[in-house]
């Protein structure tokens, strides 16, 4: 009996293996980036976003294994011509046709009003540069198992060697906001 009761005080005392779930990125995602310039300013959006991160949604302090492309040509700004200009002349689309955030190491975890908020490192390959960067992360579960993942932040133009796009006399900023709204859903269980 002895030798029972410690068999079930170590059984108790393993942690659970984790459960590692892939989520796919697709349908309800989309990505903004907001354009500054002294009189003016306007914003882009694409839903071409997809991707897909595994994670423990239990244990988000292990790490995150994400990969998130959009295709930058699909970026609309309203205006027709403004986004050729865009495409051609500072995106440079024909040469570097997407931007890609591969990431991993999760630096910190809180919840803040019912999502996990994580400081997610990677690295943003835009333009053909590709920087490390730390970027705030909120994760929010639904009902149906999907993810919803936002996160804020602002990219550099000039980082990236893009050129910042001037109309007539004005420039844009060298720092464009950019916010990501990405729906994920699971498509496989793993260890």
């Amino acid at each position: 009996m002895r030798h029972l009761l410690v068999i079930i005080t170590l059984a108790l005392a393993v942690p659970a293996a984790a459960e590692v779930v892939r989520y796919e990125i697709g349908e309800g995602s989309k990505i903004v980036f907001e354009s500054k310039a002294p009189l003016d300013s306007f914003e882009g959006r694409t839903n071409a976003v997809r991707g897909w991160f595994e994670a423990d949604l239990e244990a988000l302090g292990d790490s995150i294994t994400v990969v998130v492309t959009v295709d930058l040509a699909s970026f609309d700004t309203g205006i027709g011509k403004r986004n050729q200009h865009m495409r051609d002349n500072h995106l440079e689309t024909d040469r570097f046709p997407e931007a890609r955030f591969v990431g991993g190491a999760v630096e910190a975890v809180r919840i803040v009003e019912g999502a996990s908020v994580v400081n997610l490192r990677g690295e943003l390959d835009l333009h053909g540069v590709v920087l490390p960067v730390v970027y705030e992360v909120a994760l929010r579960t639904s009902g149906d198992g999907s993810v919803m993942v936002t996160a804020g932040f602002v990219v550099k133009l000039s980082d990236h060697d893009i050129e910042r796009p001037r109309f007539l006399v004005m420039k844009l900023a060298d720092e464009q906001k950019v916010t990501v709204e990405l729906t994920a859903r699971p498509v496989s269980v793993g260890e």
